[in-house]
C-alpha cells in the first residue's frame, strides 16, 4: 500500500496527464514493485508516461508499473479491481469542490 506521502507524489507526478482515477495494486506483484492503475481524461504519449515512470522509480527506489484500467487483462480484471486501493478519483474531487463552492 502507498502511504499518504507516496500517494501525493504519484498524484503530483500525474497531474499534467489529467488523471481521472488512480489506484495502487499489489495483485500479482512482488515487494520491490509498485503498480499504479490509472485512467486519464485525455490520451497521453508514451514519452509522457515513461517520464512519470522514471520520476516515480527515482522517488521510490522501486520498479514502477503504470497500467491503464482499460488494459487490465480480462482474466484478472475482477480480482485486480477488488484488491485495488483507490487513492484518487477526480469525480469525487469535482463533486466535493462543487459542494463547497455551490457549482454543479
Amino acid at each position: 500500500m502507498l502511504s499518504p506521502r507516496e500517494q501525493a507524489i504519484v498524484i503530483k507526478s500525474m497531474k499534467e496527464l489529467k488523471p481521472t482515477k488512480m489506484a495502487f495494486s499489489d495483485f500479482d506483484r512482488d515487494d520491490n514493485e509498485i503498480e499504479i492503475l490509472y485512467s486519464l481524461e485525455e490520451t497521453s504519449s508514451i514519452l509522457d508516461l515513461m517520464g512519470v515512470i522514471v520520476y516515480l522509480e527515482q522517488q521510490f527506489n522501486q520498479r514502477v508499473y503504470l497500467t491503464s484500467f482499460h488494459c487490465i487483462p480480462p482474466a484478472i480484471k475482477e480480482d485486480t479491481l477488488k484488491e485495488a486501493q483507490f487513492f484518487f478519483d477526480e469525480s469525487k474531487t469535482t463533486k466535493a469542490n462543487s459542494a463547497t463552492t455551490g457549482i454543479s
